[in-house]
């Protein structure tokens, strides 16, 4: 069954009509029977059982959908909550680190306050005004009078509800670190987010793994040259922990940094890789929507990525950093880091010509795909920081369906440990680890899923 996308979005005299080949459809029985059959014991609700007719898989794929999708409400207040915490637009206070409970708590109430300050007057912030009208979606519109308390009280009792899932991930990597299991490990945080609300924030560390692992693919003759490549979930530089802030505006980082990765390392082939954009998110989506009809016009895009001075990076690690974007644009000006904020900055003004190369589709992995003709399949898939949101059977059709895209032979990069198999078409090629500093948390395990 075939679901049209209507999304289209109004650019201020810029439009950019949605393609009639970007309608994405829903995995079919068929071609979703081999997973069933694999999780024939784990299945979940409405679809235990040999009967299941096509009908009643679509009804269980639409319904899925719609939950997954309600999901992006959930990660919006993480994001907004994000912002509270690690802000830095609407505070003097230092940003929340991992002191004292005490002197936690108390930076996160001087926070909060400054918050619902900030959102009743968010001026052209646009991460205030999107924090001013997700307060309102949830009750607390902070333009109405004597709101201040209200919006304190639904941005404290979201952070709390944070803190609390935080330490309750934090407990269960702490558990499967205690077994000594190094794969065993990675499978636990493979889905750890499985319940969690689905969040946009993003940072340049994975870029990093993923241009490590495509020279170690290259190296192995798994990929000679990338014509067509997707993202999966590439996320908005909202506010992060550790590697973003928001005295920049709002901006889209993987589709770039991979570009620019595929020409260094000589896959980009004769002519410029042609990258799908796949999202659930409308704003995703819009976001780069509003900057492929701006390059058509001739407006360059400028990403900012800062470089926490708090950290002890490793020297590949700042390296790759200061060369980022230099296949791709041109340096530009860096945003000067506020008062107590220590960062290092680089600017990349991205061509218009490479910003034009991205083809953005709302699609929800888990149960769709877009049919690409033989001579449209992908060469090569990212998909970072993104399936961890979900459990095995879901990562599975998901798995399923990034395969129906791929060419033979294709290659699927992730930061998870996935199902593979006949079930799912795809089977692992490599693994590229990969440290960013001295912290031993602080590194990425990319994995080469290859289409068989």
């Amino acid at each position: 069954m075939t679901r049209r996308n209507l999304f289209a979005v109004a650019l201020g005299g810029f439009a950019l009509p949605v393609r009639a080949e970007d309608r994405t459809v829903f995995l079919s029985l068929p071609d979703a029977r081999p997973v069933l059959e694999s999780f024939a014991g784990e299945r979940p609700g409405g679809l235990q059982g040999a009967s299941l007719s096509p009908e009643s898989w679509l009804a269980w794929e639409t319904a899925r959908d719609r939950e997954i999708r309600s999901r992006l409400k959930r990660g919006d207040a993480d994001s907004v909550i994000n912002l509270v915490l690690f802000g830095t637009s609407f505070t003097a206070q230092p940003r929340v680190a991992g002191d004292s409970a005490d002197v936690v708590g108390k930076l996160i109430l001087a926070r909060v306050h400054d918050m619902a300050m900030a959102v009743g007057r968010p001026g052209h912030n646009e991460r205030l005004q999107f924090a001013a009208g997700w307060l309102k979606e949830n009750g607390a519109d902070p333009s109405a009078p004597a709101a201040a308390k209200r919006v304190e009280a639904v941005l404290l009792e979201n952070a709390l509800r944070m803190l609390r899932e935080q330490r309750e991930y934090t407990k269960a990597i702490a558990e499967a670190k205690r077994k000594e299991d190094a794969a065993g490990l990675f499978v636990t945080r493979s889905s750890l987010y499985q319940s969690r609300g689905l969040s946009l924030d993003t940072s340049f560390r994975p870029n990093f793994a993923i241009e490590r692992a495509l020279t170690e693919i290259k190296t192995a003759g798994l990929l000679r040259s990338v014509r067509r490549a997707a993202v999966i979930g590439p996320g908005l530089d909202f506010a992060d922990k550790r590697s973003g802030y928001d005295f920049y505006p709002i901006q889209t980082l993987q589709p770039f940094a991979l570009v620019d990765s595929l020409r260094k390392l000589g896959l980009a082939g004769p002519s410029e890789p042609q990258v799908e954009i796949f999202d659930l998110s409308d704003r995703v989506i819009g976001h780069v929507r509003r900057a492929v009809a701006q390059a058509r016009a001739g407006v360059p895009y400028t990403v900012q990525v800062p470089l926490d001075g708090d950290t002890r990076w490793l020297p590949e690690t700042v390296d790759y950093w200061r060369s980022l974007g230099a296949e791709i644009g041109a340096e530009a000006k860096a945003f000067d880091p506020p008062a107590g904020v220590h960062a290092r900055m680089h600017a990349v003004r991205i061509r218009p010509s490479v910003v034009a190369l991205l083809h953005p589709a709302s699609l929800d992995i888990v149960v769709e795909q877009l049919p690409l003709s033989p001579d449209r399949l992908l060469d090569l898939v990212v998909a970072t920081n993104v399936l961890v949101y979900y459990g095995p059977f879901e990562q599975a059709l998901a798995v399923r369906n990034i395969a129906g895209m791929l060419r033979p032979g294709g290659v699927l990069l992730a930061n998870n440990a996935l199902p593979e198999g006949e079930e799912t078409s795809m089977k692992t090629a490599g693994i590229t680890s990969l440290p960013y500093s001295e912290d031993p948390d602080d590194g990425d395990r990319m994995v080469w899923y290859r289409r068989s």
